[in-house]
């Protein structure tokens, strides 16, 4: 399939199930091709929770090519990635980012998950900016979809029909098992508490080079145990991501969001570096979090119907990839259902979008698995230690996802 031209695009009355990250970015890069789009989420937002969030130069050049405001979501610019040793925090290695931006286009940047959610809730919905502003709609939990006319049935009695859906409703995603898709995925050894704490309080306790690195900083990572450090919000929070191996602390329950205190945190890394320790001492919002490794779905797309981000491709986040892959997802929608490339048939487009995403998602998703307890199979930490099939920083974030997408249309 070659470029269809304008003659040929029309708009389409897109529906988009979940307003997650995943979702919102796909609303707006739809929106941004000229396309009517409604979203639908089954909560209210009220409950909006998370930590922090890095987004590569894959990611983040398609947010600058929409136009979201970078600045508003409160930025951390990353110019380091350091290792220290477990129990010291000495600094044992270090990978600077200083040409980051001149070698692949758009820089490394931290955000808090929040931050990015009411930016992007803004961004779609409002009048400036190119394309229709995009609904959404809450409360609205989708229990059936027909893949062939594209209808929806809610929990709530409302019906719908959309000329193409977007699946973006998690890793619990109801509309994958829609398309008969029934996931196979194992519990990891790996459980992860994840938290933050203030900046005013890192300085009163005398930690305020945690702020002022501008780095993601390790301690561990060769085994199970490691701990993630990065500042977001505008550099005033810094959360941390604290993976150990999960018969610790005998976890059985399920979910993302378990509730737990500083001082089970605390005492989970008896032997880690004291500073940190004392960071978990006084840290907020702490949380747990079970792992599963998620196996490669054999399809993504069903009729009109596609799935996206975790709905497709959930993977460990030790690639910190996890929002940069639906980035991604929805740049390649964008690109399908653009004018250059979309002639009129969804299916044909879906069917791009799919053999465009698929390989890759799982690539990325595959080397997030083996970073796991791995640290130098990291994009980053991985460069001097390439090898035949290992995940590159140019691989992932000098990526021509246009040229890509164009190459696969060729050939459909």
């Amino acid at each position: 399939m070659g470029s269809m031209g304008n003659s040929q695009w029309k708009q389409l009355n897109i529906g988009i199930i979940g307003a997650g990250l995943g979702g919102l970015t796909a609303a707006l890069s739809l929106r941004r091709a000229g396309h009517r789009v409604t979203l639908y989420e089954r909560y209210d937002f009220a409950g909006e929770v998370g930590a922090s969030l890095s987004v590569a130069s894959n990611g983040s050049r398609w947010l600058l090519k929409w136009d979201v405001d970078i600045e508003a979501v409160k930025p951390v610019v990353l110019r380091n990635l350091i290792m220290h040793d477990w129990t010291t925090g000495e600094v044992t290695n270090q990978y600077g980012l200083g040409d980051y931006k001149a070698k692949f286009g758009s820089e490394y940047y931290n955000f808090h998950r929040i931050d990015m959610h009411q930016v992007l809730q803004r961004t779609v919905q409002q009048e400036e900016g190119a394309g229709e502003p995009c609904v959404i709609l809450t409360n609205h939990h989708a229990k059936e979809v027909d893949t062939a006319s594209g209808t929806v049935i809610f929990e709530n009695g409302v019906t719908t029909i959309h000329d193409a859906i977007i699946a973006a409703d998690g890793i619990r995603s109801s509309m994958r098992r829609a398309l008969g898709i029934e996931p196979q995925f194992t519990r990891s050894e790996s459980c992860c508490y994840r938290c933050i704490i203030s900046a005013d309080k890192l300085r009163e306790l005398g930690l305020e080079d945690f702020i002022t690195n501008e780095a993601i900083e390790f301690w561990g990572g060769f085994g199970i145990d490691k701990i993630v450090l990065s500042g977001c919000h505008s550099g005033e929070v810094v959360s941390c991501y604290c993976f150990y191996p999960g018969v610790r602390n005998g976890l059985d329950k399920e979910g993302w969001n378990i509730g737990a205190t500083a001082q089970e945190l605390c005492d989970t890394f008896p032997e880690l570096d004291p500073r940190v320790r004392k960071l978990f001492l006084n840290a907020d919002d702490i949380k747990m979090w079970r792992l599963y490794v998620h196996q490669e779905y054999p399809y993504w797309t069903k009729g009109k119907v596609a799935l996206l981000g975790d709905a497709a491709h959930p993977m460990l986040p030790d690639q910190s990839q996890g929002y940069c892959q639906a980035i991604e997802d929805a740049a390649v929608l964008g690109e399908v259902f653009g004018q250059d490339l979309f002639g009129g048939d969804v299916q044909k487009a879906l069917a791009i979008y799919e053999k465009t995403r698929k390989p890759r998602a799982t690539r990325v998703q595959d080397a997030s698995a083996k970073a796991r307890t791995d640290l130098n199979e990291r994009i980053g930490w991985s460069t001097g230690l390439e090898r035949p099939g290992k995940l590159t920083i140019e691989e992932v974030c000098d990526y021509d996802l246009t040229k890509h997408v164009k190459e696969v249309a060729a050939e459909v």
